[in-house]
């Protein structure tokens, strides 16, 4: 059973009504994936809906959405992954943006498959990322 944690990119397209990714979550949900989202997308997604002209639609969209989707802290824990990883891939000159370095260390710490269309996560060691938007 898959556990996926979304970045903002695919979770925008949920949010957004992406027909061919609503159906292929609920099909994945299905047989028993489940579907999550960090803290760090959460304020993302936040911040888009505040700066939307749409603000209280979109932010009414986004507090629904929230209500199905677990949710992972960035933690003490988290932090430290992150520190590892933002020094890997420093190691590597393949630096990633902090954000998203949040999001590999969520997904890393708890063993979460990343959906997203960000090429970047593929340079993280030991990440598990997927795009169901191509």
């Amino acid at each position: 059973m898959p556990d996926y944690l979304l970045d903002t990119n695919h979770a925008t397209h949920l949010l957004g009504g992406s027909e061919s990714l609503r159906r292929r979550a609920q099909d994945s949900a299905a047989t028993s994936a489940t579907f999550s989202i960090s803290v760090t997308v959460l304020g993302e997604l936040y911040y888009a809906a505040y700066a939307s002209r749409r603000r209280d639609e979109n932010l009414q969209a986004l507090r629904t959405f929230v209500t199905d989707m677990r949710l992972y802290p960035f933690d003490q824990a988290a932090a430290e992954e992150f520190g590892r990883i933002q020094a890997e891939q420093k190691a590597k000159g393949r630096p990633i943006p902090p954000i998203d370095a949040q999001i590999a260390a969520v997904a890393r710490l708890h063993n979460l498959i990343v959906l997203t269309a960000d090429r970047h996560f593929d340079y993280v060691d030991g990440l598990s990322v997927e795009n169901w938007i191509v």
